[in-house]
């Protein structure tokens, strides 16, 4: 391999792990946050369909 293809393979690794990430971090997120609401809620007798998203912003350092 060149150092041309290995560098667009690691890059295509990276976005590719960077989406599974953000994909079960906003998984994870969403059934605490469902769960979580549940429990707040039924007291009540109400229930909800709780829905809640990540938003990841990232920063790149400039040195």
């Amino acid at each position: 391999m060149t150092q041309t293809t290995a560098q667009f393979a690691a890059l295509a690794l990276s976005a590719l792990m960077t989406l599974a990430v953000v994909a079960g971090v906003n998984g994870l997120a969403t059934s605490q946050y469902a769960a979580a609401d549940a429990l707040a809620m039924a007291p009540y007798g109400q229930t909800h369909v709780a829905v809640q998203h990540v938003t990841v912003v990232g920063h790149r350092a400039t040195a």
